[in-house]
């Protein structure tokens, strides 16, 4: 979920006293709080992020800016900036040869996997971030359509994969909380309005999944790639533009686990290594994988 302030997602709490649990201030995603609740969940700051965010020539202080670029680029390529070369989104140095996405990997690996990936974001494709190793890639223009409505094609896309396509390894991205960010900013309704509408994709996609045969074991992880301001935009250094969330759900974890500073690059290892396949040491990834349930699944299991 592109742009999505954690501090916008409150667990609901039990104020003192014992009253019925409410809500703290924030905005309401039942469907995300359910997967914190039952799950693990933790954040942890981008390392990188340009003071000013409005170098003309590109960061000079730090590996890049706060950006969807690179935030995407270190979620799927499991390295940082540095490495996987992007630091803006001009994607300008892109180095995906050598730092290729998860699925990309996980299916050379195992050639048999059936990988998907669904994007309202169409530079994500463009620019060669998801790979065309992935057996379905489909994109929708969230920037000419209007995100809201690219969303949706993007959730109805998954969920007919989900029923029909049976996918081993599916990532999906939604973008409009990214852009009532830039339009209104996060604290307003017009934010609080897209992350429901993401919430709702995100009810009905893990419904679907609910509703596959028995036997799988499924491993869910929400997360996105950088914050905001509270006016609005991001690019820059500042704690609200740098703080990033993992949300970790599968079955046999304990519920409502803290997260020790879970990094954007802990998503590609995680992955594989629920897939039961093993980290290359070459690849130099930077991340480690997440803290899984007391039985591991098979490499059979998803």
């Amino acid at each position: 979920m592109d742009g999505l302030r954690h501090d916008r997602l409150p667990l609901p709490q039990p104020p003192a006293g014992g009253t019925p649990i409410s809500l703290r201030s924030g905005a309401h995603a039942p469907v995300l709080h359910a997967l914190m609740a039952a799950g693990a969940h933790g954040t942890s700051l981008l390392p990188y992020g340009e003071a000013d965010g409005q170098a003309a020539d590109g960061p000079s202080t730090s590996m890049a800016y706060t950006d969807s670029g690179p935030g995407w680029s270190s979620v799927l390529t499991g390295v940082w900036p540095d490495r996987h070369g992007v630091t803006g989104n001009d994607f300008a140095g892109a180095d995906y040869t050598r730092h290729p996405d998860f699925l990309s990997r996980a299916v050379t690996a195992r050639p048999g996997l059936r990988t998907a990936a669904a994007v309202s974001w169409p530079e994500l494709v463009h620019r060669g971030t998801l790979g065309a190793a992935i057996g379905r890639r489909v994109h929708f223009d969230g920037e000419s359509d209007g995100y809201a409505a690219a969303d949706d094609l993007v959730a109805r896309t998954a969920l007919r994969w989900l029923t029909e396509y049976d996918p081993d390894l599916l990532f999906v991205y939604f973008g409009a909380t990214d852009e009532a960010g830039h339009a209104t900013g996060p604290l307003s309704p017009a934010y609080d309005e897209a992350l429901l509408a993401q919430d709702s994709h995100l009810g009905h996609l893990l419904a679907a999944i609910g509703a596959r045969p028995s036997g799988e074991r499924w491993t869910v992880l929400v997360t996105t790639d950088h914050g905001h301001l509270d006016t609005g935009g991001h690019g820059g250094d500042t704690r609200a533009e740098r703080e990033v969330f993992v949300i970790l759900a599968e079955p046999g974890a304990p519920g409502g686990t803290l997260l020790d500073t879970p990094r954007l690059t802990d998503i590609a290892p995680t992955v594989l290594d629920r897939l039961g396949i093993p980290v290359d040491p070459a690849w130099g990834w930077a991340g480690h994988v997440l803290p899984g349930p007391a039985t591991p699944p098979t490499p059979a299991e998803k």
